[in-house]
C-alpha cells in the first residue's frame, strides 16, 4: 500500500478510534454513575437484589447469544439486505426465548439466592430481552465501512436516559424496583434509538441458506457463552448463593468499576478491530500488519489500566459506592489483574473472527470457566471474595494462554516464506503488563494505608509516565508508524 493510502487510511483509523473510545467511554461513565447512585440510594441488601436480577438477565442474554451482528460486519455480503434481515429475525427469535426462559427461571432463581419475595421482579425483566429482540441491524452495516457513528448512539443515548430517570425511579419506588424499570426504559430506548438512525427500511427475512450460514458463524459462539457464564456470572452466582446479598453487593460493586475498560475494549474490538482486520483476510502482510499495532495499542492500555486499578482502586470503589465498600482493595487488584487479560483478549477474538473461525472461543470458554470450580473450593474453604477474584484471574490467564498458543496456528495467507506468528508477537507485547504491574504494587507496599488522594493520584500519574516510556522503547510498530505519520505530515 502507497504511503500516502496508509497515511490516508491510518488518520481515518485514529479518527473513528477516538470517537468509538469517547464514545463508549462515556456510555460507560454514564452506566457507572447511574450505579454509583443506586448504591449510594440503596442498602447493602437491596442492592445485592438488584445485582441478582440484572445478572440473571445478562446471563440468559449471553447464552442466546449467535454472534448475527458480527457476521454482518465480517461476511463479504453483509451488506446484503436479505443478510440483515435473516439476522435481525434470529434477533427477534432470541428475545423470545430468552424472555420465556426468564419467566421460567424466576422463581427458582429467586429462591436460589434466598430471596423469594423478588420471584416477580426476575419474571417482569424478560420484557427486556422481548424489547431488545427488535433492534434495527443497520448501525452494523454502517460499521463495515468504519462508520461508527449510528453504533455510537445506540450505546450512549440509553445510558444518558437511564442517568436521567435514576432518582426520579429511586424516588418514586426506593428499592431495587427502581433499577428493574431503569433497565426496561433503557432496553426501550436503545431499540428506538436504532430504528430512527437506520437508513434502511426495517425488514425481516427467513432465507435457510443464510440461516444455516449463521448457525455455522454462531454456534462455536452460542457454545462458548455455557463456560464463560462461569467468568462474568458464574463467580457472583456462588456468592449469592454462599455469602448471601451484602457478599454479592460488595463483590459486584468492585466489579462494576473494575469491568469499565474492559467492557471498553471488547466494544472497540468489535467496531473498530473486527472491520479493519476483516478487510485485511485476504492478505497476510496487512493483516498481521493491523493485529501487531492493535496488540501494542491493547497492551498499553491494559498495562496502564492495571496499575491504575492498583494504586487507586481501594480509594475510588468507597468514593464511588459509598463507605459501606471500604477495605476492598485486594479485591479490585485481582478484578483489575483479571480485566486486564480478558483486555488483552479482544485483539485475537477480532483476528479470530475476521478469519471466519469461531471455534476455539468453546476451548476457551471452557478453560475460563475452570475458575469457577476453583472459586467454588475457595469459597467453602473460607478463601472469602479475594480469593474467588484471584480464581478468575488464574483461569484468566489460561485461557490467554490458550488463545496466544492458537494464533501461531491460524492459516494466514503467505506473502513471504516466513509465518507470522501473531501469538508470539501478542505475548511479546503483553509483557508489558509485568513491569506495571509490579510497579504498582510496589508503590502501594512502600506507600502504606499513610497516603491521600492527592499522592495517589500522583503516584499514579508518575507510574504511568514510567509505563508509556517503557511502551515506546519496547513496541517498536507503534513508532514506526507515529514517525510516518509525521513525516507525511511535514511534507
Amino acid at each position: 500500500m502507497p504511503h500516502q493510502a496508509k497515511a490516508t487510511t491510518g488518520k481515518r483509523v485514529a479518527r473513528q478510534g477516538a470517537m468509538l473510545f469517547s464514545g463508549f467511554a462515556l456510555a460507560q461513565v454514564l452506566s457507572f454513575a447511574r450505579n454509583a447512585i443506586v448504591a449510594h440510594w440503596l442498602s447493602k441488601g437491596d442492592f445485592g437484589v438488584a445485582a441478582a436480577i440484572l445478572m440473571l438477565l445478562q446471563l440468559l442474554e449471553t447464552l442466546s447469544d449467535m454472534g448475527a451482528d458480527r457476521l454482518i460486519v465480517q461476511a463479504k455480503d453483509g451488506n446484503d439486505p436479505r443478510v440483515v434481515a435473516t439476522a435481525q429475525t434470529t434477533l427477534v427469535i432470541r428475545g423470545l426465548l430468552t424472555a420465556a426462559m426468564l419467566l421460567a427461571l424466576a422463581i427458582p432463581m429467586a429462591a436460589f439466592f434466598g430471596i423469594r419475595d423478588a420471584a416477580w421482579a426476575f419474571a417482569a425483566a424478560a420484557v427486556v430481552p422481548f424489547i431488545k429482540g427488535f433492534l434495527n441491524l443497520d448501525a452494523r452495516v454502517a460499521q463495515r465501512t468504519l462508520d461508527n457513528r449510528p453504533q455510537v448512539l445506540i450505546e450512549v443515548v440509553p445510558q444518558a436516559i437511564g442517568l436521567a430517570l435514576t432518582v426520579p425511579m429511586l424516588k418514586l419506588f426506593s428499592d431495587y424496583t427502581a433499577v428493574l424499570w431503569l433497565a426496561i426504559a433503557q432496553a426501550f430506548t436503545a431499540t428506538a434509538v436504532s430504528h430512527i438512525i437506520a437508513h434502511r427500511r426495517y425488514a425481516l427475512a427467513f432465507d435457510m441458506h443464510h440461516i444455516r450460514r449463521l448457525v455455522e458463524f454462531g454456534w462455536p459462539i452460542w457454545a462458548s457463552a455455557f463456560p464463560l457464564i462461569a467468568v462474568y456470572q458464574g463467580d457472583r452466582m456462588l456468592i449469592g448463593h454462599l455469602v448471601g446479598m451484602e457478599g454479592l453487593a460488595a463483590y459486584t460493586a468492585a466489579f462494576m468499576i473494575t469491568m469499565v475498560p474492559g467492557l471498553i475494549a471488547a466494544k472497540v474490538a468489535n467496531s473498530l478491530m473486527l472491520p479493519l482486520l476483516a478487510t485485511a483476510q485476504d492478505d497476510g502482510h496487512r493483516f498481521a500488519e493491523r493485529f501487531r499495532m492493535m496488540a501494542e495499542a491493547t497492551a498499553l492500555m491494559a498495562s496502564l489500566y492495571l496499575a491504575a486499578f492498583i494504586i487507586a482502586g481501594g480509594t475510588l470503589l468507597p468514593l464511588a459506592f459509598g463507605a459501606n465498600y471500604t477495605g476492598l482493595a485486594n479485591l479490585v487488584g485481582w478484578l483489575a489483574l483479571m480485566w486486564s487479560m480478558r483486555m488483552l483478549q479482544a485483539v485475537p477474538g477480532a483476528a479470530l473472527l475476521a478469519r471466519g473461525i469461531t471455534r476455539p472461543f468453546f476451548t476457551a470458554g471452557l478453560i475460563r470457566a475452570s475458575g469457577l470450580l476453583l472459586a467454588w473450593i475457595i469459597l467453602l474453604s473460607g478463601g472469602g471474595l479475594t480469593g474467588a477474584a484471584a480464581a478468575g484471574a488464574i483461569a484468566e490467564f489460561a485461557s490467554l494462554a490458550f488463545i496466544t498458543w492458537l494464533l501461531n496456528r491460524i492459516d494466514m495467507p503467505q506473502t513471504n516464506a516466513e509465518p507470522y506468528h501473531l501469538g508470539n508477537a501478542l505475548a511479546v507485547r503483553a509483557l508489558l503488563m509485568i513491569p506495571a504491574g509490579l510497579l504498582a504494587l510496589g508503590v502501594n507496599i512502600a506507600a502504606g494505608n499513610s497516603v491521600t488522594l492527592l499522592s495517589t493520584a500522583t503516584i499514579l500519574v508518575a507510574v504511568s509516565l514510567v509505563v508509556i516510556t517503557l511502551a515506546a522503547i519496547t513496541m517498536p510498530d507503534g513508532k514506526r508508524h507515529l514517525l510516518a505519520m509525521r513525516a507525511m505530515q511535514a511534507r
